[in-house]
């Protein structure tokens, strides 16, 4: 992969030029997502035989990848006239489908060219009238644009056409090109200062955009005239020698090998720190005039042209337009591969994966018959405490104790004790009281007032001291109980203490919420005497 992408182009034929990153006439494989600094160089070939570059100064360039006149493969289009736009216009619809879509506006409609879709011919109702279209692209994938071109103008006996043509958008395109900068493409960097064990020494590098022309060298107030580029190592200390004479007979140039010197100062100023700094003066340097801008690989077109394809690598169309006098140009055409990336942005480090263990190493895991793990000679599973947990053989569920509490043979039998909603074991309850065995199991909890009848939500119960004195004849004595959650209509069942004579008939009734009345009713015709004592008093919700 390159970052920057150097083209030369033979304008007059179309051809590429081999230099820059062309190798053997091809272009170099691109890759998905990468970025590219894209740099053409036009050339003309002149009657000799040589290549010369065009003047760029007023002229403007457009790049594009994709391919060419490809239509759309899915959505709708749109066409707009006399301010009335169309309807949605499938991509690949018949002549009949557009005409349908336009018809107030035109005579026919046909299929244009050799396409079976995406190009059509609109003729105008009648003659000498002028008939202008408007696109819209609408939902045309991949981005497509809707080109519309005039075929005949109106006149006379003569009705105006127009053609519509479906063409898939570049995958990458460009419109902005700079010149491109010349910055360290010929430097003088400072390679040594001057030391005891040291010559000062500076290096003059020229790059491959350095076409020709002249440079100088200035030390101080003094400077060399204009020395040719590419001039031999003697011209170049010749020329230092004549215009710089404080550094005459004390300068050693050499060839570097890459079209610059080595110049070092050696005689009388060797081995010396020199304090005056020679420079470059680049003023007459001629550098190839290329004209750049940047392609970038990760446009949703890209992704969508590798979908389409379904393979690895495209290859697609590169074109290079000119545009010098307001006249465009194709000045390049040739396919480009462009291949998936492997790193994208967000790849995250595959993890270690488990290895698989060895027969050695799972044996030692798990042992298929042991009486400390699985015995399966005696089919039954141990815990930790080399306990039998579960004998799968005689069907038992055990205890840490080692006793069976649980049997599933031709049923399923409880033994021992059973512990209900945690480790805590629970004895058998010798309570007949129903709920208050539930709740001595642990299967209901404890705490809550439940109903003892069909229906009935709760139960309360409470006791209280009632003194209801002595009775007349045929007399009754009430006095109010609080008892919380009591409501109107519940039932009130009175336990009655040893005082209650007889003759006295102690009955309850909830007559407000949380409230019972308790009356004494003395049947008899004599007086009765009810002391002090403790009542039961039940509610029944119900």
């Amino acid at each position: 992969m390159a970052s920057t992408l150097d083209l030369y182009i033979d304008a007059s034929t179309g051809a590429l030029v081999e230099g820059g990153s062309v190798v053997g006439g091809a272009l170099p494989t691109l890759t998905r997502n990468d970025s590219y600094t894209l740099r053409l160089r036009l050339l003309e070939k002149q009657t000799n035989g040589l290549f010369e570059d065009i003047d760029l100064t007023s002229a403007s360039l457009k790049a594009g990848i994709g391919t060419i006149e490809d239509e759309p493969s899915a959505g709708s289009f749109k066409l707009a006239i006399n301010g009335i736009t169309s309807a949605a216009i499938p991509f690949n619809a018949t002549a009949v489908c557009v005409y349908n879509a336009i018809s107030n506006n035109v005579s026919t409609v046909v299929l244009y060219g050799a396409e079976t879709f995406g190009s059509y011919l609109l003729t105008a109702t009648q003659p000498n009238t002028a008939m202008s279209f408007s696109p819209d692209a609408f939902t045309l994938f991949p981005t497509s644009s809707v080109l519309i071109n005039t075929r005949r103008n109106p006149v006379t006996s003569v009705e105006a056409q127009q053609v519509v043509k479906l063409v898939r958008n570049p995958i990458v395109y460009a419109d902005t090109f700079i010149t491109s900068p010349t910055a360290g493409e010929i430097d003088l960097p400072l390679i040594n200062n001057g030391t005891s064990a040291l010559n000062e020494t500076y290096e003059l590098n020229v790059g491959p955009r350095v076409l020709g022309g002249s440079f100088a060298l200035v030390f101080g107030s003094n400077a060399t005239t204009a020395i040719p580029l590419f001039s031999t190592a003697a011209s170049v200390q010749a020329a230092i020698s004549a215009g710089i004479s404080a550094v005459t007979r004390s300068v050693s140039v050499q060839d570097n090998g890459r079209s610059g010197y080595v110049i070092s100062f050696v005689g009388a100023l060797g081995l010396t720190n020199i304090t005056t700094a020679l420079t470059l003066d680049p003023t007459g340097v001629q550098f190839i005039p290329f004209k750049q801008t940047t392609l970038t690989l990760n446009t949703a077109e890209v992704e969508d042209a590798f979908a389409d394809a379904g393979t690895d690598t495209i290859t697609p169309t590169l074109e290079i337009e000119l545009t010098q006098g307001g006249t465009p140009k194709t000045v390049f055409q040739g396919e480009v591969t462009i291949r998936r990336d492997l790193i994208t942005a967000g790849s995250t480090v595959p993890g270690a994966r488990d290895s698989y263990y060895t027969k050695a190493e799972t044996d030692a895991l798990f042992v298929e018959d042991s009486v400390s793990n699985v015995n399966a000679a005696g089919r039954a599973l141990v815990d930790s405490t080399s306990i039998t947990a579960f004998n799968y053989g005689t069907r038992n569920l055990i205890n840490s104790a080692g006793s069976t509490v649980i049997s599933y043979g031709t049923g399923l039998a409880l033994s021992g004790v059973m512990g209900f909603y945690g480790a805590t074991v629970t004895a058998q309850p010798a309570d007949i009281n129903v709920v208050s065995g539930l709740i001595n199991l642990g299967l209901i909890a404890s705490g809550t007032t439940y109903g003892v009848l069909p229906r009935s939500s709760q139960t309360l119960t409470t006791t209280a001291s009632l003194a209801f004195g002595t009775l007349a004849g045929h007399s009754t004595s009430a006095g109010n109980v609080v008892v919380t959650g009591a409501a109107v209509g519940d039932l009130v069942l009175v336990g009655l203490p040893a005082v209650v004579s007889a003759g006295v008939v102690v009955q309850g009734v909830v007559f407000a919420a949380n409230t019972v009345c308790m009356t004494a009713i003395n049947g008899s015709n004599a007086s009765k005497t009810v002391g002090t004592a403790d009542y039961r008093i039940t509610v029944i919700d119900y």
